[in-house]
């Protein structure tokens, strides 16, 4: 399988059918790198499994925290697969949070990431996910913000989260972005019942496979 240098996913390919996000506890630097290695090691060292597309594992910036970003042809081409070789799976690990992109807000097309930062909404039910989502982007997203190349969310098959895989130019960006004014009017859109803001973290891509 491809495993190049590591990269930032195509989020819109349009044979991306689902997408497995999952989140892990790894406390150190060090640990972030092993833990990449072993995510993306099934895939890389065996022929791909039917259906399966690519994965990205990513550190966080402060060190403690490793994320994989798996897209798959369909659900039923990931459910097929041997779960326990699946990211996110096997023993002291949660398993994957199975996601479906919903809609995007693109200021910057073509632009390189240098920075993805990831924060979720825990929602009551689909009609919350998408009123939710549309606000943000039809609301504040609705005009370019500075460094802010794209925003794209997503949606759980089971309705109880939102995924805002927010693609920035550099961490500088981000950080002027949250000392602007801006953060309190994304936040005034999705003020609203059964959504709850988790938070996210910033992240940079550690390593890469795909089919």
């Amino acid at each position: 399988m491809r495993s190049d240098q590591p990269s930032f996913p195509d989020v819109r390919r349009p044979d991306s059918g689902i997408v497995l996000v999952s989140p892990r506890y790894v406390a150190t630097a060090d640990r972030q790198r092993a833990a990449a290695a072993e995510a993306v090691a099934p895939y890389r060292d065996n022929s791909p499994p039917p259906g399966f597309l690519a994965l990205t594992a990513f550190g966080s910036t402060d060190g403690q925290t490793l994320l994989t970003y798996a897209q798959w042809a369909g659900d039923d081409d990931y459910r097929r697969f041997d779960g326990s070789h699946a990211p996110g799976a096997g023993t002291g690990r949660a398993q994957p949070i199975r996601f479906v992109p919903y809609r995007s807000a693109v200021h910057a097309p073509g632009s390189v990431p240098g920075l993805v930062v990831a924060p979720t909404f825990d929602v009551d039910g689909p009609e919350r996910q998408r009123t939710s989502i549309d606000a943000l982007v039809d609301g504040p997203l609705s005009e370019p913000v500075p460094g802010l190349i794209a925003s794209h969310f997503h949606v759980s098959l089971d309705g109880s989260r939102v995924l805002n895989w927010a693609e920035w130019v550099d961490e500088h960006a981000y950080d002027e972005f949250m000392r602007s004014a801006r953060p309190a009017r994304f936040l005034d859109a999705i003020t609203m019942p059964g959504v709850r803001g988790i938070g996210g973290k910033r992240y940079a891509p550690l390593d890469w496979v795909g089919a």
